[in-house]
Formats: structure tokens, C-alpha cells, sequence
């Protein structure tokens, strides 16, 4: 039996289609976490795949004995080729310092501002190390495809 090329490139085209068409087994959740230790906090990351790329983002600081902040930005959905589609179920930050101390907020958006009051020296000036983190927590809704 003798295959031109042609038929090759049919046969070929025609896996990659039924490849294609198929979604990955995806998972029912998907979380992204990001933590950076005090007295200021920096994070970025990036998930997906070009152009799927989602880039979250977190900063804040903590101020000795007075009102401190942070800023998560992140994405009421998320979208991944060939696993689908999720879409926020909820934000979680938690500030944890060295001490015992901590303190934690739950969002149900994807960007989120608070202001609050740190009853310790700051790291920078002697106090307890913090610690922030946030994470942003997914449930999948479905195949790209239906959307």
C-alpha cells in the first residue's frame, strides 16, 4: 500500500482536528497563590499560555502602630486552551507575622483593597517578620468551546 502525501497530510490534519476538539481532562479547581514576607510585599505571576496569560498582582506594606494596606488584582475568570474555562469562587489574603499574630479577609472579586490597623513594630523597625498572602481560588465552569 502506497500513501502520497497528500493522503499523509489529510490523515495528519484530520488527528490534529479530532486532538483538537477534544478538551483535556480538567480539573475542578485551580488556584493561584502569591506570598512575600514584610515590612512591604511584591508578587507577580503569570499562568496560562500565550495568549491565554493572566498576570496577578499583590503589594502592600505594613506600618508600625498605624494603618497599614495591600492590593490584590486578579480575574473573575481565567481561561486555559485545551482545559477550559474557570471562574472565581473566592479571594483569600491572610497577614501572619513571626509573633502568632494574623489576620485574614475572604473576597468574592477578583480586586480587592483593604486598610488596616498592624499593632506591631514594623519588620523594618524591629518587629515581628510578616508574611501576606493571597490566593485567588477557581472552579471550572466549562470547555471553551461552549463559551
Amino acid at each position: 500500500m502506497r500513501f502520497s502525501v497528500r493522503k499523509l497530510v489529510i490523515v495528519l490534519f484530520l488527528v490534529l482536528c479530532s486532538v483538537l476538539a477534544t478538551p483535556a481532562a480538567a480539573s475542578d479547581t485551580y488556584d493561584v497563590v502569591l506570598s512575600d514576607t514584610g515590612p512591604t510585599f511584591y508578587a507577580t505571576k503569570g499562568v496560562g499560555v500565550w495568549p491565554f496569560i493572566h498576570t496577578f498582582k499583590m503589594q502592600g506594606e505594613v506600618i508600625s502602630y498605624s494603618t497599614s494596606w495591600y492590593y490584590g488584582s486578579g480575574y473573575s475568570q481565567i481561561s486555559f486552551p485545551f482545559l477550559g474555562l474557570y471562574s472565581l469562587d473566592y479571594a483569600y489574603v491572610r497577614l501572619t507575622n513571626s509573633a502568632g499574630f494574623y489576620r485574614s479577609w475572604t473576597y468574592h472579586q477578583a480586586s480587592f483593597t483593604c486598610n488596616f490597623y498592624y499593632p506591631y513594630l514594623s519588620d523594618a523597625d524591629g518587629g515581628p517578620s510578616s508574611r501576606l498572602t493571597m490566593k485567588w481560588h477557581y472552579e471550572f465552569v466549562g470547555d471553551l468551546g461552549s463559551y
